[in-house]
């Protein structure tokens, strides 16, 4: 199994990469692609500015594991690109931007996927509003996450405790369909979907909830926060990744570097597991059910194993490192 890198060339990273058994591919040279996503034609690298809008590239992917660039870089619509992922019909590429710290240039965007996986110019893009109580992190809206199921987009709002729905349509536009609060000073990271439940992180709260989805009206209902374990320092839960298999979900924390171990089903932290390197942002689960975790300060992917049975060990040294996706084998 071959995996795609992103991380910040700004503390050292090769830029955009792959990786697999034999070690990492070679690097190419995009500046801070500090998130990764896989389409079904090409691989696509967001890059981050804190003062301009980003941009997103498209590559495509050699048996060697080279990547070559093809099309036109774009515009994301908006400043600091953090996440991204292309929708089910693989016709467009969503992109979270989380803006600046005030929450100008927070937006969700859409682009054109063409033939070949090129990019368009943008089709659309949605300014988000609103804060929260947070002085630091919440004077205004801050996009963190894209997630697509069927028609439906879902943006995580960390800035105004917010989770937004939207449609869709066939012209790449984005209908509002809903919103759903959150306490204030949860500070929504990311969600995931597993089976009728929905775990999310609550960067700013260091915690994490479990709901559930109604379909018909696009709003989420969910319990009260349940702690991450803080160890002696702040607890800031990011990437949250399901593993269907277990019935289980993972959130990387980092300040206590853990991966914890959750079970949605019953509401309830199972345990948390040292993921073996500093600052885990973000992580994917492995064919063989151990999880791989970006650990960005460590500069170092980690394998992990969710039992906790076995000792994390390193897979890839890569500098500044904050994703990891999985391509196809």
């Amino acid at each position: 199994m071959r995996y795609l890198l992103g991380d910040f060339t700004s503390a050292g990273g090769p830029g955009l990469v792959t990786a697999g058994p034999g070690g990492l591919g070679a690097a190419a040279a995009v500046a801070d692609p500090s998130w990764v996503v896989v389409g079904p034609a090409a691989v696509y690298a967001l890059s981050r500015s804190s003062t301009e809008p980003g941009s997103a590239s498209a590559w495509h992917l050699g048996e060697d594991g080279a990547l070559e660039h093809v099309g036109r870089d774009r515009s994301t619509g908006g400043c600091s690109p953090c996440h991204g992922a292309v929708d089910v019909s693989g016709r467009w590429l969503l992109v979270a931007n989380y803006g600046k710290a005030d929450g100008s240039g927070a937006t969700v965007a859409v682009l054109p996927v063409g033939e070949g996986g090129v990019l368009g110019e943008l089709a659309d893009v949605v300014e988000l509003e609103g804060s929260g109580p947070h002085a630091d992190r919440q004077a205004g809206p801050h996009a963190h996450q894209v997630v697509c199921r069927g028609e439906r987009v879902f943006a995580v709002d960390l800035g105004s405790d917010r989770v937004h729905a939207f449609d869709l349509g066939e012209d790449g536009k984005l209908v509002p369909v809903a919103v759903t609060p959150l306490e204030p000073r949860f500070g929504p990271r990311h969600l995931a979907f597993l089976g009728d439940r929905v775990v999310i992180a609550g960067e700013l709260a260091g915690a994490f909830a479990v709901g559930a989805y109604d379909e018909r009206s696009g709003r989420f209902a969910f319990g009260s926060p349940v702690p991450l374990p803080r160890n002696g320092t702040a607890s800031l839960p990011a990437a949250v990744v399901p593993d269907p298999a277990r019935g289980l979900v993972y959130l990387t924390v980092r300040g206590p570097d853990v991966l914890a171990v959750v079970d949605p089903a019953a509401g309830a932290l199972l345990r948390s597991v040292p993921v073996g390197a500093a600052w885990p942002r973000d992580a994917v689960l492995a064919e063989d059910g151990s999880v791989l975790v970006a650990c960005q300060h460590g500069g170092e992917v980690m394998r992990v194993d969710p039992s906790g049975r076995r000792p994390p060990v390193a897979e890839w040294t890569v500098p500044g490192v904050s994703c990891v996706a999985a391509l196809e084998s």
